[in-house]
């Protein structure tokens, strides 16, 4: 599971990478919070193609990780324990954030696997 979920973070960075165009949205995410406890969220400065936004939901929706993938919005407050944001992965302009839920992660375990993972912890 966390291979892909790997792997759905580096489509995020592709696509975000690949350029931009025209979109009603420039904020995505991938919830996985029912199945493995965090959702993924991302905004751009500039708007993904349709054809970019579909690569990132076929990355969040397929293979095993099976996540729910939405336009326009962010990773829901309910049992969210904390947020770890990665502002500095090679892409320009991008802001990337894992929200983490209870009963998978308390604030202490979140802000492990954030410190971990190389991003910047903020409980709540």
């Amino acid at each position: 599971m966390r291979k892909s979920l790997i792997g759905l973070a580096a489509a995020v960075l592709a696509v975000a990478a690949s350029g931009c165009s025209s979109s009603s949205s420039n904020t995505y995410t991938c919830d996985f919070s029912a199945a493995v406890g965090f959702c993924y969220e991302w905004s751009t400065a500039s708007s993904l193609s349709s054809s970019e936004i579909s690569q990132l939901q076929a990355a969040c929706t397929g293979g095993g990780a099976g996540g729910t993938f939405s336009t326009g919005t962010t990773c829901s407050s309910t049992n969210r324990v904390g947020q770890c944001t990665f502002s500095n992965f090679g892409v320009s302009g991008v802001s990337y954030i894992w929200v983490l839920y209870s009963p998978t992660y308390t604030a202490t375990t979140g802000q492990t696997f954030c410190t971990q993972s190389g991003g910047s912890w903020t409980a709540g």
